[in-house]
């Protein structure tokens, strides 16, 4: 019986850490800007949606120096309802944070309109204490009538 036991706590882990914990379907895009910098995003579903018609999901738009390195970082979060006719986001918060020392975020701010979640933010970059550059950031996830993320 002990035996027994043993075998389905084993079985009952092996399981349970098997099942995905966060992201359920990724989609990545890198874009080079006219600055020499790039501009990855990445689509994430982040939960399993509670009614059939319902997503949650995040888009970042990673800000990159020409090594690949993140400056600053900028996430919208949308929860959206879809009915196969038309979508609704009901939803969205705004992230931004900085990876690199000399950039700063001075602002942040979420919106929602219609089938769309929309985070904007301001990076700025300095030195010596100075602001040398302003970066102007606008992430905006649109969720289709048929689910389908972009």
């Amino acid at each position: 019986m002990k035996k027994i036991i043993t075998l389905l706590t084993i079985v009952s882990s092996i399981l349970f850490l098997s099942l995905p914990v966060s992201a359920l379907d990724q989609k990545k895009e890198i874009i080079k800007l006219d600055n020499g910098y790039y501009l990855e995003t990445i689509i994430e579903e982040t939960s399993m949606a509670r009614a059939a018609n319902q997503k949650t999901a995040r888009k970042t738009a990673n800000y990159k120096n020409a090594q690949g390195a993140i400056m600053f970082s900028v996430t919208v979060t949308g929860t959206f309802t879809y009915t196969g006719s038309s979508s609704t986001c009901t939803k969205s918060v705004a992230e931004a944070s900085s990876k690199n020392t000399n950039w700063k975020i001075s602002s942040k701010s979420a919106s929602k309109s219609g089938n769309k979640a929309t985070a904007k933010a301001i990076a700025k970059r300095y030195v010596d204490g100075v602001a040398v550059e302003t970066q102007n950031c606008t992430v905006t996830l649109i969720c289709s009538s048929n689910g389908s993320l972009k």
